[in-house]
């Protein structure tokens, strides 16, 4: 695994990592401070940006893959990835940019 860039939100706080894969496959995750440091100790962060991936689309590996913004594990709304305990990224994946559950369950519900 190479990381290529980690970047702090000045907005949420919470850290980015970008990089490739054992796979070969680009990845980007994002966390909340604490977990970074937990995680990746000895990696440096290189920049400050203004917004992040996790408190404008509520991506990361400790949020809910419902999208809500909640912790896993936390979240109560009555989706698939809520009852799962399904977080919204997995570390050294990249985020697919399709819901697989929620939304599709939302969309549903719209159309019955």
């Amino acid at each position: 695994m190479e990381i290529t860039d980690v970047y702090k939100c000045s907005g949420c706080n919470a850290v980015t990592i970008e990089g490739i894969s054992d796979e070969g496959e680009q990845f980007s995750n994002s966390m909340k401070l604490k977990a970074f440091r937990e995680n990746f100790k000895g990696i440096r962060i290189k920049r400050t940006l203004a917004s992040c991936n996790y408190c404008v689309n509520h991506w990361g590996v400790d949020l809910c893959g419902c999208g809500s913004g909640q912790k896993v594990g936390k979240c109560k709304n009555d989706y698939y990835e809520c009852q799962n305990k399904i977080p919204a990224q997995q570390l050294f994946e990249m985020k697919d940019s399709t819901p697989k559950f929620g939304f599709e369950k939302s969309l549903r519900m719209c159309l019955n």
